[in-house]
């Protein structure tokens, strides 16, 4: 039994080939552009944007992933994943608001959030993927 480690997602398999192993490389693309990026950011702002461009790749990897794993259902799929991740989005940008703020939260608001949504993405893919069967 092999073990493969996707940053996030952990899948078991026998001696064939998993499915899910296909996006690997994609989501390694999108975690390294970002880790390079990160190194060399100067400010909040600029996290940020990084961040949202990791989101970005990550979307891009779960609309390939619908596409092809998911073709029957894809139009309602791709509408489903898109809602829910402006509504998940409104929520995590109201919990950064609480009643008192700490030191510099205004300028940690907009990342906490931003992180939070590429939480959940993450947890998206990695439900897709534990969806798709081992294939021989």
């Amino acid at each position: 039994m092999k073990t493969f480690y996707f940053g996030f997602l952990v899948a078991f398999i026998t001696p064939t080939v998993c499915v899910a192993s296909i996006y690997h490389e994609m989501i390694q693309q999108c975690d390294k552009a970002a880790e390079t990026e990160l190194e060399n950011a100067l400010s909040t702002v600029q996290m940020t944007q990084i961040i949202n461009d990791q989101k970005n790749c990550y979307k891009n990897v779960v609309y390939k992933i619908i596409n092809t794993e998911y073709a029957k259902n894809k139009q309602k799929m791709m509408l489903d994943f898109d809602n829910f991740i402006t509504n998940s989005s409104m929520v995590t940008y109201s919990m950064q608001y609480p009643d008192v703020c700490t030191p510099n939260c205004g300028t940690d608001i907009g990342l906490n959030a931003t992180n939070a949504d590429l939480e959940i993405i993450k947890v998206y893919i990695q439900q897709l993927l534990y969806a798709l069967p081992v294939k021989q």
